[in-house]
């Protein structure tokens, strides 16, 4: 990957009003998108994304989930831990904002049989500065978000701007007489 998009992925993300790291873009759609089909669409192609849903007034898609975070090893890479997240995506006016927020960490420990798993009770937050996330495992894992901001915008652009997307409408039904020929 070029120098130059790792740095746009990392400046991708920035921190809201609230102090916590957000990815957040506005764009442009077509207007009467079926939402429960863009929520199905993101679930098979958003890398991690474990539950996601329409919200009843039709104006909104909220979910959650974690990508895989690996440490570089000599020969391989191995589990560091689970970095989570919440997107949200708002329709309004022929226009759809994405927000993609809430990262937390969560370690990884090899267990008694070998595998890696979850330290229970163990999350942290990417906005504290703790001890057990360093500064060059922090800008790996802003770049990691970037990228998923990224990969989630250009997902969902593809959907609402798709002819396709559009929910079917209430169009009249052409009546012919038969009659007259």
């Amino acid at each position: 990957m070029p120098v130059a998009a790792c740095y746009a992925q990392k400046d991708s993300i920035v921190l809201n009003e609230n102090n916590k790291y957000t990815y957040f873009k506005v764009g442009s759609s077509l207007p009467g998108i079926n939402l429960s089909a863009l929520a199905a669409y993101l679930k098979k192609n958003l890398t991690g994304l474990q539950e996601i849903k329409a919200a009843t007034q039709e104006t909104e898609v909220s979910g959650r989930g974690g990508i895989l975070v690996f440490k570089k090893g000599l020969l391989t890479g191995q589990e560091e831990g689970r970095l989570d997240y919440t997107v949200k995506i708002d329709f309004k006016e022929s226009k759809y904002r994405l927000i993609v927020t809430n990262f937390e960490f969560i370690p990884y420990q090899r267990n008694r049989f070998g595998t890696f798993t979850a330290i229970d009770g163990v999350t942290v937050p990417l906005e504290k500065k703790d001890s057990r996330i360093g500064e060059k495992q922090l800008s790996l894992y802003l770049e990691r978000a970037g990228s998923l901001g990224i990969k989630a915008n250009e997902l969902v652009q593809d959907f609402v701007n798709n002819k396709t997307s559009i929910k079917p409408g209430n169009s009249e039904i052409k009546k012919v007489d038969t009659q007259k020929w």
